[in-house]
């Protein structure tokens, strides 16, 4: 079981049972499930308990699953599989809690533990072309596209084309030292 991270306004922390109704609220909205490789829709209570039971088995040791919570309770998940290759970064964020950097955040406080934790060299992401939003906030997180292809899309049915992104360790701990320093100067400045 990994540690809580904290950030301004989000924890991320373990999925639990208590999480699975707002699972199957947000995960099964068509417009978020679209855009993921694994969730099918509708997506139903069995569903929830099923991806629960699986982090159950996972975590810790290939897999890391954190819920995204900003105190009223999961509002998405952010997870890594193959943690001791290259590992993949995989996320989804309900529909109500779009547009307020909320992901960025999540995924910025989960990178650092990854490269905290794992001695991973970088780590992948896959995301449909036609999410720019996603698209965006791994460009924002210093991710760089390294190819294209076609993900699978079970709410779906299909594959779609999407683009294959990679982030280097090194540029993710310069860049983010970086903006630490820029933060601790305007402290200084104000």
């Amino acid at each position: 079981m990994t540690d809580n991270l904290k950030t301004a306004r989000l924890t991320l922390r373990t999925p639990c049972d208590h999480d699975i109704d707002r699972v199957v609220e947000f995960a099964g909205d068509f417009e978020v499930s679209k855009m993921l490789a694994v969730v099918p829709h509708p997506y139903e209570r069995r569903n929830a308990i099923e991806w629960l039971e699986h982090i159950r088995a996972t975590d810790g040791k290939d897999e890391q699953t954190f819920a995204i919570d900003d105190g009223s309770g999961l509002i998405g998940a952010i997870s890594f599989r193959k943690l001791r290759e290259t590992p993949r970064i995989g996320y989804w964020l309900g529909r109500p809690f779009w547009g307020r950097g909320y992901m960025s955040e999540a995924a910025h406080a989960a990178l650092t533990w990854l490269f905290s934790t794992f001695d991973a060299h970088g780590v992948e992401a896959e995301a449909m072309a036609e999410n720019p939003t996603s698209i965006a906030v791994l460009r924002k997180l210093g991710f760089e596209e390294t190819a294209s292809g076609n993900c699978a899309s079970q709410a779906r049915g299909e594959a779609m084309p999407s683009l294959v992104l990679r982030l280097e360790r090194n540029t993710f701990l310069t860049t983010t030292q970086h903006a630490a320093e820029q933060e601790a100067e305007k402290e200084l400045v104000e």
